[in-house]
């Protein structure tokens, strides 16, 4: 795992929303060049819902 973002469900909209990455890990470095995989994980009440997509980053 690169990095973990939790967002506070008040902080959320019910039909979009954003979250800011800023391109950095854990430890506050830069990514390289690559394609990554990222997951989010929704959950709302006992319900909760998954996808996972690919990012790239290109500099």
């Amino acid at each position: 795992m690169i990095r973990e973002i939790e967002v506070e469900p008040s902080g959320l909209k019910y039909d979009f929303n954003k979250v800011y990455w800023d391109g950095r890990d854990e430890d506050g470095d830069e990514l390289a060049n690559g394609v990554y995989l990222y997951k989010m994980i929704i959950k709302k009440g006992d319900k909760t819902d998954s996808v996972i997509q690919k990012l790239a980053i290109v500099k």
